[in-house]
C-alpha cells in the first residue's frame, strides 16, 4: 500500500513537472524581451526546485521501501531497465560534479553565466528530469500532445511576428526576437527540440500494421481530427521554420527529411505520408511567397540565409509539383497493387550517400580554398568556401575561440574543463593576451559565453570527460529511439527531436527553453520505450 502510494505521488509530480516545462514555460516572461532568457531560466530553476522539494524525499523513501521489502524486484527492474544511455547520463552527472570541483570559477559555475544559466545546477536538473521521466513516470500521450499544442501556439505567434503582427504586444524594433521565446537562436533551438515530434507523428499516424510494425490505426472522427490537427501543426511549423532566420534550423530540416525518406522507403503508406509532408512544406512556402507579394516589405527579416530560398522565386511551386507527382505515382502503384520498394530503397540510399559525399566534398573544397584562395574556380567567390573569422555569422570566430580556450588548458582542465558554463569566466580572467585580443576584435565588449557549437562548448566547460559522457548520452539516445523505425511512434518522434536538437547544436548553443524541451522529450521517449507502448 505504501509503495503504491509513493509511486503514485512520484508519477503525478513528474507529470506536473513535464506539463509545466512543455506547456507553461514557453509562454512565461516577466518583462517582454528585455530579460527573456533570464526569465526562462528563472522559471525552469524555480519550478525544478519546488517540484524537487516533494519529489526527492518521496523518491528516497520509495527506494528505501523497495530495498527493505522488495529488494529482488528492485534489482530486476534495475537490471532490465538500465541502458547504455543511462550509464552515459549518470557519467555526465559525475563529470559535471568533477568539473565544478576542479573549476577556478565556482561562483560562476554553480548556476552559470548571467543571462544563460547553464551551470552545474541547471545541467544537473536537465539530466535528473530525464531520469525521473524515463524511469518513474507512467507515460501518457496527452502530455506530449499538450506540449505540442503549446509549441504550435508559439510557432503561430512566431510566423505572425515575421510579418509585423504581434497579438501579445511584445513588439520590438529588433527583428532577431520572435514569439514568446526570444532571440532567433533560442527560438530555433526550441523549434528543433519540439517541432519534429509533431512532424514525425503526422508521418506515422494511421499507418498500416505491416510486417515488423505495430503502428496504431486510428478510426472514426477522432482519428481524422488528430491527423488534421497534426497536419495543421506541421504546416505552421514549416512556415515559421523557413521564416525565423536561423540557418541551423534549415540544416536540421534537411537532415530530418533524409531520415524520414530513408525510413519511408520500405513501405508505401509511409512514403505516401512523407510526400504529404513535403506538400505541406511547399504549401507553407507558397503561402509565405504570396504574403510577401501581397504586402511587399512586410516581412521583418530579410538577408542572405538559406530559409529564404525556400519561399522565394519558383521554389515553393517546384516543391509542390514534385510532391504532387510523387503522390500521383504512389496512388497509381496502390491501384495496381504494387509498390517499388527496392527502387525507393536504392533512391533513398543514393540520396543519403550522395548528400554525405556532397557535404564531405564541400568541406574539402572549403579547406582548399581557405588554404589557397581562388583554387576552386568560380566557387572561390562564395562565402561558404572561405573559412574566416566572419564565416557563418562569425561562427568561425566563436569556434576558433572555443578551440583555443581548450588548447590553453593544462592536462587536468582538459579532462574536467574550466567549469560548467564558465567559458567566459576563463576568457575574461585567464585567457591569453592573443586570445582576448582576437575575441575583442570580433565581438568588442560582448561576453562570449559559449562557442556557438554545443559539443565544443561542452568540451571547453566540462572537458574530455564531460564531452565523452554527454556525446554518448545523446548519440545512444538518438540511436535507441530511431532504431524502432516507428514501431513505437512516440519513441521515434522523441528521437527525431533529439537528432534535430543535435544538428541545430552544431551551429548553436544551450539555453534554458531549448534544453528543458529536449530533455523533456528525452524523458518522455525513454518512458514510452520502457513501457513499449509508444
Amino acid at each position: 500500500m505504501l509503495r503504491r502510494f509513493l509511486k503514485a505521488v512520484i508519477d503525478y509530480a513528474v507529470c506536473l513537472y513535464l506539463i509545466l516545462l512543455l506547456a507553461a514555460m514557453p509562454f512565461y516572461n516577466r518583462e517582454g524581451y528585455s530579460h527573456i532568457g533570464t526569465d526562462k531560466s528563472y522559471f525552469f530553476n524555480q519550478v525544478t526546485v519546488l517540484v524537487g522539494v516533494v519529489l526527492v524525499p518521496v523518491t528516497l523513501l520509495y527506494l528505501a521501501v523497495m530495498l527493505a521489502r522488495h529488494r529482488k524486484e528492485l534489482w530486476e527492474k534495475l537490471k532490465s531497465g538500465w541502458s547504455v544511455t543511462d550509464c552515459f547520463a549518470a557519467g555526465y552527472l559525475l563529470a559535471l560534479g568533477l568539473s565544478y570541483a576542479c573549476s577556478r570559477y565556482r561562483e560562476n559555475a554553480l548556476w552559470g553565466a548571467a543571462g544563460w544559466y547553464m551551470g552545474l545546477w541547471p545541467q544537473t536538473f536537465f539530466v535528473l528530469a530525464y531520469f525521473f521521466a524515463s524511469k518513474l513516470w507512467k507515460p501518457r500521450r496527452w502530455v506530449l500532445y499538450l506540449g505540442l499544442a503549446a509549441s504550435g501556439g508559439v510557432f503561430a505567434l512566431g510566423y505572425l511576428n515575421r510579418f509585423g503582427l504581434d497579438p501579445l504586444g511584445m513588439t520590438t524594433d529588433n527583428a532577431s526576437f520572435l514569439s514568446t521565446v526570444g532571440n532567433i537562436n533560442w527560438y530555433c533551438g526550441y523549434l528543433a527540440a519540439t517541432f519534429f515530434a509533431g512532424a514525425a507523428l503526422f508521418w506515422l499516424e494511421d499507418g498500416p500494421a505491416e510486417k515488423g510494425y505495430s503502428v496504431s490505426r486510428t478510426a472514426g472522427k477522432t482519428g481524422v481530427l488528430r491527423i488534421a490537427l497534426l497536419a495543421v501543426y506541421t504546416a505552421v511549423g514549416f512556415g515559421t521554420l523557413v521564416t525565423q532566420g536561423s540557418d541551423s534550423g534549415v540544416v536540421a530540416l534537411a537532415v530530418m527529411a533524409f531520415v524520414l525518406f530513408w525510413q519511408s522507403a520500405p513501405q508505401s503508406e509511409r512514403m505516401r505520408r512523407f510526400w504529404q509532408e513535403v506538400l505541406l512544406l511547399g504549401s507553407a512556402c507558397a503561402l509565405t511567397w504570396l504574403l510577401c507579394r501581397l504586402a511587399p516589405g512586410a516581412i521583418t527579416l530579410e538577408g542572405e540565409w538559406y530559409g529564404e530560398k525556400l519561399y522565394q522565386g519558383w521554389a515553393p511551386f517546384f516543391i509542390i509539383l514534385v510532391s504532387v507527382l510523387a503522390l500521383l505515382f504512389l496512388k497509381k502503384c496502390r491501384r495496381e497493387g504494387r509498390y517499388p520498394d527496392k527502387a525507393f530503397g536504392l533512391l533513398a540510399r543514393g540520396a543519403v550517400y550522395g548528400a554525405c559525399a556532397a557535404v564531405l566534398a564541400a568541406l574539402v573544397l572549403a579547406g582548399l580554398n581557405t588554404a589557397w584562395p581562388g583554387s576552386i574556380g568560380p566557387l572561390s567567390d562564395l562565402p561558404f568556401f572561405t573559412f574566416s573569422m566572419e564565416w557563418g555569422s562569425y561562427r568561425g570566430a566563436t569556434w576558433t575561440a572555443g578551440i583555443r580556450c581548450f588548447a590553453e588548458q593544462d592536462f587536468l582542465h582538459k579532462l574536467t574543463g574550466v567549469g560548467p558554463d564558465s567559458m567566459w569566466a576563463y576568457l575574461s580572467r585567464d585567457g591569453s593576451a592573443a586570445l582576448i585580443e582576437m575575441v575583442e576584435e570580433c565581438f568588442g565588449t560582448q561576453a562570449l559565453t559559449n562557442a556557438h557549437n554545443e559539443w565544443l562548448t561542452v568540451l571547453v566547460d566540462t572537458g574530455f570527460l564531460g564531452l565523452f559522457c554527454f556525446g554518448g548520452m545523446m548519440a545512444t539516445g538518438i540511436f535507441r529511439f530511431l532504431k524502432t523505425g516507428g514501431k513505437y511512434p512516440v519513441v521515434f518522434a522523441c528521437g527525431c527531436c533529439l537528432l534535430a536538437h543535435t544538428i541545430n547544436g552544431v551551429f548553436s548553443f544551450q539555453q534554458a527553453m531549448g534544453m528543458a524541451a529536449v530533455f523533456s522529450m528525452f524523458g518522455i521517449g525513454g518512458a514510452f520505450l520502457r513501457e513499449k507502448a509508444g
